[in-house]
């Protein structure tokens, strides 16, 4: 199974990505072509794959686990109620038309 987003990142360049269901988003954002640090591997402890995802959609990518909610209040000068880290954010159908910005320094 697959669903669609839109991806923009810092330098405001957007397209379509195909994020499959085997995939967190981070590894369809990379798939898709936009180079993301991730310096931790995935592993939720650099927040170099910050992301924002539309207010419409933010609750499709299902609820952030406590690893993400630390990492996250440690960014809380540019996080906020629509941050995920796109290494923990999980694949759901829901995502399907979701527009996700990249965090700039990413």
């Amino acid at each position: 199974m697959t669903v669609n987003i839109t991806v923009t990142d810092e330098n405001g360049e957007t397209k379509e990505v195909t994020w499959e269901s085997d995939q967190t988003m981070l590894e369809a954002v990379i798939a898709g072509g936009f180079p993301v640090l991730a310096t931790c591997g995935g592993n939720a402890s650099c927040a170099t794959c910050h992301a924002f995802i539309d207010p419409d959609h933010i609750e499709a990518s299902l609820p952030r686990e406590e690893a993400e909610e630390d990492l996250l209040d440690m960014i809380d000068d540019v996080a906020n109620e629509y941050s995920r880290l796109s290494c923990q954010t999980q694949y759901s159908e829901g995502m399907d038309g979701a527009h996700v910005t990249l965090q700039p320094g990413m």
